[in-house]
């Protein structure tokens, strides 16, 4: 796993750096030097942009350090620097500052390195600094950024107003989770970690990589039975949503993932259209009314008997029969429980009945249905995701999976980030794949919150797969899930290969 930070443990981090006896200009030096050799600069000519605050001292470092060995560049900046560490690296170049205006030439420039802002953005980019941006991004330039691409927050990945594009970033110390989210994951280019002296800190969240998921998968026992592997029990889909049912069961993909039974309940209404499109589970018919599962105790007790985890919620579309069976899997199921879509829709009413859970719990919200369950804006979400994840993880006790480009993983004390996936799978049926995969691991042995986190990976790089194949416009929920198997046998073989 990766360390993440957050831009207020990056600036402890330098902070307690600097206490301990380390001079700030040293450190920019060295942040310079990082970026002068190892940056693939093209041929020609190099401007460096620089901001007011510290990352702008990186960039009068590196012009001073491109100027002792003879290579071509210009620095230009937005007037004096209220950074004292950066102030001295100015004060050395400063009969060299292009002071910025529109009028400047960025088409002159083979390569732009970005130095403006940095992770301590915290508002929206106005006025000549979004105008340089707007530049930077319409030069034919190769563009290095510096810590993180200007106009990104180093928390949520989120545009302030205005981003540099960066080609690559070569950031300092550590990577920043704002790097992973949202539009850090189309701004930052390629990523490079400068090393330079700085303390290590306590990360924010973990970036899961390939080993963390491999080894969920050891070589199995030849004496095995199925039942040995796992039981899992899928209530879903309605008379509207038939697909969701067929789509959770995909992605439980019950063999692929090393759970043995799967059993999928459905209204009695879609029996036959789901029978025609499911083999490798059992069927169970619930009764129906108006195209929707009606709440029969009996039948809810053969649907959950024996199973080692239970889904819930895919396709079940709202209705008070829907809100009674969640009441009563909430209270009555004590093997791990995972809700997502309607079933999460359904617990927005009032989500602190998961406080009274016997079993563990997994949400598998996007940003808007994590909004109804806390009842604060999207906007607010999107704005600090980890924190408000972390928050409702804690408050009730459930490991959440908040959905996104990069997606987190939280029981509220630690936080894990998968960035693998295709822009092919932002389409409807991706989440109940989800779902049946983080259900099925459940089942098969692992912990919610690794199976939350793997599952997550998993799909990603079956998603991958499936988009190589056909194209991330064609690309389909049935396609990432033909491509589990070859996810997981991938994950088996690097296994296999260690041990």
């Amino acid at each position: 796993m990766i360390d993440l930070y957050s831009s207020l443990t990056a600036k402890k981090a330098d902070e307690s750096t600097i206490a301990r006896g380390e001079r700030a200009e040293e450190l920019m030096r060295r942040v310079a030097l990082g970026v002068l050799e190892n940056a693939p600069f093209h041929e020609g000519k190099t401007l460096i942009v620089c901001g007011k605050g510290g990352n702008g001292g990186d960039g009068y470092a590196l012009y001073l350090l491109m100027k002792e060995r003879g290579l071509s560049a210009d620095v230009s900046d937005f007037g004096p620097t209220s950074n004292a560490a950066a102030a001295f690296y100015r004060a050395s170049c400063e009969k060299d500052v292009i002071p910025f205006s529109e009028d400047l030439d960025f088409s002159q420039y083979a390569n732009i390195v970005d130095c403006m802002f940095g992770i301590g953005l915290s508002r929206p980019v106005t006025g000549e600094y979004a105008a340089c941006i707007k530049k930077i991004n319409a030069a034919n330039a190769f563009v290095i950024a510096v810590d993180i691409a200007s106009g990104l927050s180093a928390d949520s990945g989120k545009i302030l107003g205005a981003a540099v594009e960066a080609d690559v970033t070569f950031t300092v110390q550590n990577l920043k989770i704002g790097h992973f989210l949202s539009d850090g994951l189309d701004c930052s280019g390629e990523i490079g970690v400068l090393t330079v002296g700085i303390d290590e800190a306590e990360a924010d969240c973990k970036m899961i990589e390939d080993e963390d998921v491999a080894r969920l998968f050891p070589p199995l026992k030849r004496n095995v039975h199925k039942g040995d592997l796992g039981k899992l029990s899928i209530i879903a889909g309605s008379d509207s949503y038939s697909g969701a049912a067929v789509l959770a069961e995909m992605g439980a993909a019950a063999f692929a993932l090393g759970d043995g039974l799967v059993k999928l309940c459905v209204p009695d209404s879609i029996l036959y259209s789901v029978m025609n499109k499911i083999t490798e589970c059992t069927l169970l018919a619930l009764p129906s009314e108006e195209g929707k599962i009606l709440f029969s105790e009996p039948y809810l007790e053969k649907a959950i008997d024996g199973a080692s985890a239970v889904l819930f919620g895919n396709g079940v579309d709202l209705s008070e029969n829907g809100a009674r069976i969640l009441s009563y899997l909430l209270k009555t199921v004590s093997v791990p429980l995972v809700l997502d879509a309607d079933g999460l829709n359904l617990l927005s009413r009032d989500p602190s009945v998961l406080k009274d859970r016997a079993g563990a719990t997994v949400v598998t919200p996007h940003p808007k249905e994590l909004s109804r369950l806390m009842g604060v804006p999207v906007s607010e979400i999107l704005s600090e995701p980890l924190s408000y994840a972390k928050e409702f993880a804690a408050r009730f006790g459930v490991v959440v999976l908040l959905k996104g480009a990069s997606t987190i993983v939280t029981d509220g004390k630690v936080a894990y980030l998968s960035k693998t996936g295709s822009p092919g799978m932002a389409k409807g049926g991706s989440g109940d794949l989800l779902a049946g995969s983080i259900a099925a691991l459940i089942a098969g042995g692992r912990s919610p919150i690794e199976s939350a986190y793997a599952a997550s990976y998993i799909l990603g790089v079956a998603g991958e797969f499936a988009s190589n194949e056909v194209g991330e416009y064609s690309a389909l929920p049935s396609d990432t899930a033909r491509n589990i198997s070859k996810a997981v046998k991938f994950f088996a073989e690097k296994v296999a290969k260690n041990t």
